[in-house]
């Protein structure tokens, strides 16, 4: 399932090069259809880190694993329909389109929270072993959300950092640093769930 989170990150990466490289189209259909694409591949990027860390999470839970894929798709599904509403893209809608992706990324403590409790609460060996790594993920999450939408530093230095050192950089380069933080968090819990073979009886709830 690891297949998932790199598929979903190099979608993800390569949607956002494209909308970069066509965003200044003269043609304004031609600009929006790519940021559509940009949206799209965002979405799709949280969707592979979400399979793979359900699906190895709840290794062992099979009901668990299969409601939190389906519930993750369904709202995934949503964010891409919800685009093509014709003002979606439109700057008014700019708040909206970040409350919709910061619903979809926080609701991933739900299953944490539920992780947890399933494999015994904090003290659990597994659980300390793991939880920190979704703590980092989403600090790391946490911080790219506030330049994205801070726009600092070059709100305080306007025109100065054109080229280098804006805040749309730092997002993208804190972005990088996540998934590539995510993929060794899953590498290990599979090796973890490898090396730990599921108990005979394992409750559903």
């Amino acid at each position: 399932m690891s297949v998932f989170l790199h598929f979903g990150s190099q979608v993800c990466m390569l949607c956002s090069v494209g909308y970069h490289l066509f965003s200044c189209h003269r043609s304004e259909k031609t600009s929006r259809r790519w940021m559509a694409l940009d949206y799209a591949g965002i979405s799709t990027g949280i969707l592979g880190c979400y399979v793979s860390g359900v699906f190895y999470a709840f290794y062992c839970h099979n009901y668990w694993r299969q409601v939190y894929l389906i519930t993750v798709l369904a709202m995934v599904l949503a964010v891409f329909f919800a685009q093509i509403h014709p003002h979606y893209l439109t700057q008014q809608w700019h708040r909206v389109r970040c409350v919709i992706f910061c619903s979809v990324s926080i609701y991933g403590i739900v299953p944490t929270i539920h992780w947890i409790w399933l494999n015994g609460g904090i003290s659990s060996h597994v659980v300390q072993e793991f939880v920190p790594r979704v703590v980092v993920l989403y600090l790391i999450a946490a911080f790219a959300f506030v330049f994205y939408i801070s726009k600092v530093p070059e709100r305080y230095f306007p025109g100065q950092l054109n080229y280098l050192g804006s805040s749309h950089q730092i997002w993208h380069a804190l972005v990088l640093l996540m998934l590539y933080w995510w993929h060794r968090s899953t590498v290990h819990i599979i090796q973890y769930q490898h090396r730990q073979p599921c108990p005979e009886f394992v409750s559903s709830f």
